[in-house]
């Protein structure tokens, strides 16, 4: 055997290990990151989730079901001790990175990628996955849990690719009906994890496109695989929404605020703002201001969409001299195909949704620096090393630093603030964490003000979380009347169970404060039917059933509050007034 091949294989393990040391120094850190925003739907007040309900979550996440499953396990394992969480978020990372590493080292083997040469080309995959691994924008996916979604997404759908070049290259019969066997099984499994793995098959057709230069056309049993591929993929989505499919139209859109075209008028431009991020991670944030999307009359939309097509055809044209930057781009877009072209959502903006096309710029970014750069600069190549180091430590200072901004909700929320002081989801957060941190001025202070200058209707559609969490601004202010409006308006439209349950618990909050206990209490009980775990509703209605004078219906109200929650104090000293006991 060649000296050097048996050293290679010697020293495989030491890029892997240096890819897992540079994820746990960015993130090593973020065990104690608190729960945020979807994290309380999907996992504290979801009851399918609690419940190991794995019928439920099939019937009502089917596109998201490895997903769901692992953050069920979870919750069996660890309840709401959010560790166990991240553990498993930084671990799927670090596995996300290792496929985009093979995958860097399988495209190097192909026909087009054999054909370039350069003194870092072997430094290739191991630069693409520590950039990917250590930028600071794939923080939201990793460390805010319930973005989970996106990296198993982004994991199966890289390893997909790596099965496929392996089947596209395997000598032995026997070996192809193994990476046949493999595909399949990553393909469903990235589907199956998040909407956006369904780009999956033109991703292969782009590898097919990009380093298998004048054989594909010829590649009938690869063809084959691909068509079947599709097809299943197709009957999947079919099958998985049977029988609530309307039409398609229902199943390729999330919300009817907003016209494909005017969604896709705001991706032109938010794709370069993404594209900022990679290149200068400044200004990161979760929540952005954006709800309405712009207008084709605007002169600047076409500038952005006349810009990506640009840099798609400077792609193209430059596939045979850089096979690898060239598909990096074209990977880029498109991974972003599903969530950034014409199936609107109602959040026009996340940085999470830029972490699976992040892998093209990674792979690209790191080819450019080390093979195209010292061609175009010689006299740069020995500065290579250093200035790279630099710039790697500058990721993981970056990322450590963001991480850190994670672990305190007040300061996270505040900087969002700052960053976004129109945006009102950062406010509603940020008054919630004040009254959990047991700064009541300041919560009440905030929830006033958010009350008094955010007017209903309002002006943008807003998520259904966020009207949910103005209605609660409303009822804290004493706006009851708009906040019984606020509730009403929302409740017409169709809800997650946990935004419905607040919302009957602001109504039923704003029904106590006026006295009205009977319709109160048909609030409560509503909000109960839909998660019977929340000692907090179990205490409202005992409060509305104490004011009715039923005594033996509040004091069984009060038991389960406790039972849920045993130093409720209220709880207790209700018992003890009615001379139960405890």
């Amino acid at each position: 055997m060649n000296r050097s091949l048996i050293q290679a294989n010697r020293w495989f393990w030491l890029e892997p290990l240096l890819i897992a040391l540079a994820v746990g120094m960015g993130y090593g850190h973020t065990l104690d990151v608190p729960l945020y925003l979807d994290d309380h739907l999907t996992i504290q007040t979801n009851s399918a989730v609690k419940q190991f309900n794995l019928i439920r979550l099939w019937q009502e996440e089917p596109l998201r079901f490895v997903g769901y499953l692992s953050l069920a396990l979870n919750y069996r394992l660890h309840g709401l001790e959010v560790a166990g969480y991240h553990l498993v978020n930084i671990a799927l990372h670090f596995l996300t990175a290792l496929a985009l590493w093979q995958l860097a080292r399988e495209l190097l083997k192909t026909p087009a990628g054999k054909g370039v040469t350069g003194p870092f080309r072997t430094w290739v995959p191991l630069v693409a996955a520590l950039v990917f691994s250590l930028h600071p924008v794939q923080t939201q996916a990793v460390t805010y849990i319930s973005q989970r979604f996106a990296v198993l997404a982004a994991l199966f759908y890289l390893s997909a690719l790596v099965c496929y070049l392996r089947l596209r290259m395997a000598a032995d019969p026997n070996h192809r009906w193994l990476w046949v066997a493999a595909l399949v099984l990553t393909a469903v499994l990235a589907l199956l994890s998040k909407q956006n793995a369904a780009s999956l098959p033109l991703a292969v057709l782009l590898v097919e496109l990009s380093f298998f230069p004048g054989t594909y056309l010829t590649a009938k049993r690869y063809w084959g695989v691909l068509a079947v591929g599709l097809i299943g993929l197709g009957l999947l989505a079919a099958v998985s929404y049977l029988p609530g499919l309307e039409a398609l139209d229902r199943l390729t859109r999330e919300t009817d605020w907003f016209s494909r075209y005017q969604y896709l008028a705001a991706q032109v431009k938010i794709l370069w703002w993404y594209l900022r991020l990679f290149l200068w991670p400044i200004g990161l944030r979760l929540d952005y201001a954006a709800h309405q999307p712009p207008s084709w009359f605007e002169l600047w939309v076409w500038f952005a969409a006349l810009g990506h097509l640009a840099v798609i055809a400077l792609a193209l044209w430059g596939m045979k001299r850089g096979p690898i930057p060239a598909f990096g781009v074209l990977f880029y877009y498109t991974a972003h195909l599903v969530e950034s072209s014409i199936i609107p959502i109602r959040d026009l903006v996340f940085e999470h949704r830029t972490y699976l096309p992040n892998a093209g710029l990674a792979l690209g970014g790191a080819w450019l620096l080390l093979v195209a750069l010292p061609k175009w600069q010689p006299r740069l190549t020995a500065l290579g090393p250093t200035t790279l180091g630099m710039a790697l430590l500058g990721l993981v200072w970056q990322t450590w630093h963001r991480n850190q901004l994670w672990r305190d909700p007040i300061a996270f929320w505040q900087d969002n603030v700052r960053l976004e002081p129109k945006a009102l989801r950062p406010k509603l957060e940020l008054a919630r964490e004040y009254f959990n941190a047991g700064r009541m001025e300041e919560s009440l202070a905030l929830g006033r003000q958010i009350a008094t200058s955010t007017p209903w209707p309002p002006k943008a559609p807003l998520p259904q979380s966020v009207a949910a969490n103005l209605a609660a601004a409303y009822l804290v202010a004493g706006n009851y009347e708009v906040a019984l409006r606020a509730v009403d308006d929302t409740l017409k439209h169709p809800l997650l169970p946990q935004v419905r349950k607040r919302l009957h618990w602001v109504r039923g909050s704003v029904h106590q404060a006026q006295k009205r206990y009977v319709q109160a209490e048909a609030d409560y009980r509503a909000a109960l039917a839909l998660d019977r775990e929340d000692a907090a509703m179990w205490l409202s209605l005992g409060e509305a059933l104490w004011a009715q004078g039923k005594a033996d219906q509040a004091q069984t109200a009060y038991r389960h509050a406790l039972a849920l929650q045993p130093e409720n104090a209220v709880a207790k000293q209700r018992l003890v007034q009615l001379g139960r006991g405890l």
